[in-house]
């Protein structure tokens, strides 16, 4: 019944989880957000960053912080300590004002808009783009587009 009551099914005792407390711990701020994302720009843990930015595209099936989990097992507190300026998409929960957007919709206003805003911030021509599951279909779908435009903003891209 509390899976019920609470909306959703429990995988785990989620009072455990204190979100900046005990999972996602690393820190950053929203520097963009539209009706589909939210983008977080991590706090740098060097003096210095490298000249271009890192992007992060997780699948719209998790939260932000999937690859934020603990200090220990952070890659988000791996890249930002090796120097590399860190932005991730974090995907809106959709709600009835969402139920008529498309895949297209979801390209070109989410991901193409996190990289022309990253560009934007970090004043960088290229960026460096890392996208897994969904999140990676939808960035190499992205850059397909992109490409077939003729640009070229992402330098590389994982998958």
């Amino acid at each position: 019944l509390h899976d019920m009551r609470q909306g959703h099914v429990s995988m785990t005792d989620e009072s455990v989880f204190e979100v900046g407390r005990n999972v996602a711990t690393s820190e950053g701020t929203v520097v963009y957000e539209n009706a589909l994302f939210q983008l977080i720009e991590y706090k740098p843990l060097t003096p210095k960053v490298h000249q271009r930015p890192l992007l992060v595209v997780p699948p719209c099936i998790n939260k932000f912080y999937i690859l934020d989990l603990q200090p220990e097992n952070s890659l988000i507190r791996h890249a930002v300590s090796e120097g590399h300026r860190t932005f991730v998409v974090s995907w809106r929960n959709p709600d009835q004002s969402l139920a008529n957007a498309t895949w297209d919709d979801y390209i070109e206003d989410a991901v193409l808009r996190a990289i022309d805003t990253v560009r934007e911030i970090s004043g960088s021509d290229q960026i460096n783009a890392l996208g897994f599951c969904v999140g990676g279909t939808m960035l190499a779908t992205g850059l397909a587009l992109l490409a077939a435009r003729g640009e070229e903003p992402v330098a590389s891209a994982t998958f």
